[in-house]
Formats: structure tokens, sequence, C-alpha cells
């Protein structure tokens, strides 16, 4: 969400649109909600022995193609 556009949700609303804010939340479910957070950054892959950050996707340079 844009952080420079305050948008004030009243309760109607985010009922509506079916929004629910930190304060929604019972305690338990911040406990699980955490553990699944926990999980997925555990999946992510650890970093490489190599500081040198490489670009996803290089191309490669045409050898047919006119200088």
């Amino acid at each position: 969400m844009n952080p420079i556009i305050n948008q004030h949700w009243t309760p109607e609303e985010r009922a509506r649109y079916g929004i629910r804010g930190i304060d929604d939340f019972t305690t338990e479910e911040l406990a699980v909600l955490q553990e699944k957070l926990d999980g997925w950054m555990r999946q992510r892959d650890p970093q490489s022995k190599n500081p040198r950050r490489r670009a996803p996707f290089v191309m490669k340079r045409r050898t047919n193609a006119p200088a």
C-alpha cells in the first residue's frame, strides 16, 4: 500500500471488504501466522559463498550480428 496515502477504514468498511487489521487477530491466530512466516523464511535459499550478486538473466551476445 502507498504510505503517502493514508486510508482510514471504519470497522464496517473493513468487514464489508473482508479486511482484517492487526487488532482483529487473536493471540493464537498471530502465533500461527508467525509460525508460517518462520517456515517460509527457512525455505529461502541460503546465501551463496560468493558475495557478488549475479543477475538472474544475462543476454547472450549474437555472433552473427553486424558490428
